[in-house]
């Protein structure tokens, strides 16, 4: 959701005016709205997917059934948000970090589904937090209903996530088989699914945020599990 705190232009000195006063006058420039003195409370894991495989997903919401509860009925590359989500780690990982808080953790959608339960004990480790089992599953109707409370301005885009009880692996081998496809065989797959102007905006956004995705990716966490 980096996008939401990051302005269009990236400005590197965004810090949301009607905030200066309300922290210190020499308070270091970040590329946020919120000043870097909020920035510094917290640590911050950031969770990234691959968009051969988000975007396509993310396009079903913008038709039917998805798109009468979105409301949206067109994919706007704007709001993608994996150069906004580099802009922000790139600020606050060393060693170029001026934020002065802890280095953000990164973790792969790919890695999490492979298995996460070592990518979720492994960042419990990294956080100071006591794992437990159940963190993998949320089968309680009241679990259910905290999660469509959080989710309710944003009916249709999680409707997968909503009708889930927990995180499953994924079958093995899923992204190496994902990342055999050739540029042809995907496209030919998205305009199966999506028609030829659903392919074309689908090839598109992928490719507008490859680069972005690939970067960050080569600070996955992951990593320490293969």
């Amino acid at each position: 959701m980096a996008e939401h705190i990051i302005l269009p232009t990236h400005s590197p000195h965004a810090t949301c005016p009607s905030l200066h006063h309300r922290f210190p006058p020499h308070d270091p420039p970040n590329p946020t709205l919120l000043p870097t003195s909020i920035l510094r409370l917290f640590r911050f894991v950031f969770l990234i997917r691959d968009p051969s495989a988000a975007i396509p997903s993310l396009y079903r919401c913008f038709l039917p059934p998805l798109s009468a509860m979105t409301e949206d009925h067109e994919l706007d590359p704007t709001e993608l948000g994996y150069r906004e989500m580099r802009i922000l780690f790139e600020h606050l990982h060393p060693p170029s970090s001026s934020s002065g808080g802890p280095p953000p953790l990164l973790i792969d959608a790919d890695d999490l589904l492979s298995d996460p339960d070592a990518v979720i004990r492994a960042l419990c480790a990294r956080l100071g937090i006591a794992y437990a089992p159940a963190m993998l599953a949320w089968e309680g109707p009241e679990e259910l209903a905290f999660a469509k409370s959080l989710l309710d301005k944003l009916a249709g885009y999680h409707e997968d996530a909503l009708h889930s009880t927990g995180l499953r692996p994924q079958p093995p081998g899923e992204r190496r088989r994902r990342a055999q496809k050739s540029r042809g065989e995907e496209d030919a797959e998205w305009e199966a699914k999506f028609g030829a102007e659903g392919a074309k905006a689908i090839r598109e956004a992928v490719d507008l945020c490859r680069e972005d995705y690939e970067y960050l990716r080569g600070f996955r966490m992951g990593r320490v599990l293969e």
